[in-house]
Order: C-alpha cells, then sequence, then structure tokens
C-alpha cells in the first residue's frame, strides 16, 4: 500500500510525498505517530493524542484491505530524520482514497 501525504521538513518546506507503507507506531514519550517507509533515513511525525492515534491505526487497517493508495491529509506531517522528533500541536490526520 502507498500513502500520499504533504510533509513539511525542518527548514519549514512543504512538499507532497507518495511512499510505501511500512508501518505506523506511537511514541508516548513525544505523543507522536511514527510513520515508517521504503525511506531509510527518516521517518514521517505527526504529533496527537493517544486516543486519536488508536482510532487512525483502526481506519489505515480498513483501508489497507480496500485501497492500494491512500491520502493522509488535514493536517502537518513533520519528515525527520530517524531519531529527530519534532513538537507540534497534536494533529487530527484523517484518511481518504
Amino acid at each position: 500500500m502507498f500513502i500520499c501525504m504533504s510533509c513539511q521538513d525542518n527548514s519549514e518546506k512543504t512538499t507532497t510525498e507518495i511512499c510505501e507503507f511500512r508501518g505506523i507506531r506511537y511514541d508516548n514519550r513525544y505523543k507522536t505517530a511514527v510513520i515508517s517507509t521504503e525511506h531509510e533515513n527518516h521517518d514521517y511525525i505527526v504529533p496527537m493524542t493517544e486516543t486519536r492515534y488508536e482510532q487512525l491505526v483502526d481506519e489505515l487497517a480498513k483501508a489497507m484491505n480496500e485501497h492500494q493508495l491512500i491520502y493522509l491529509k488535514n493536517g502537518v506531517i513533520f519528515r525527520c530524520r530517524k531519531g529527530e522528533i519534532h513538537n507540534s500541536e497534536p494533529q487530527n490526520i484523517t484518511i481518504g482514497w
């Protein structure tokens, strides 16, 4: 499955990327979702509450069964080097196709 998302880098430049989705996890320490893709040198960070993360995981699981490409919308996704964290207000990312 592929994901299409608008990402912001550390210089605050925003670009749209399509990446192969490899997984998602929640970092409770920093209150962020960490999206893994085929890009081995960086992750995609989305500040959010744990409750919203669990909802997003359910939405992703359903979308994975039905679609080859999904869109992550309505929030900021930060492209960071592996191990780097970017703090921001919690985002309310939604899924579309």
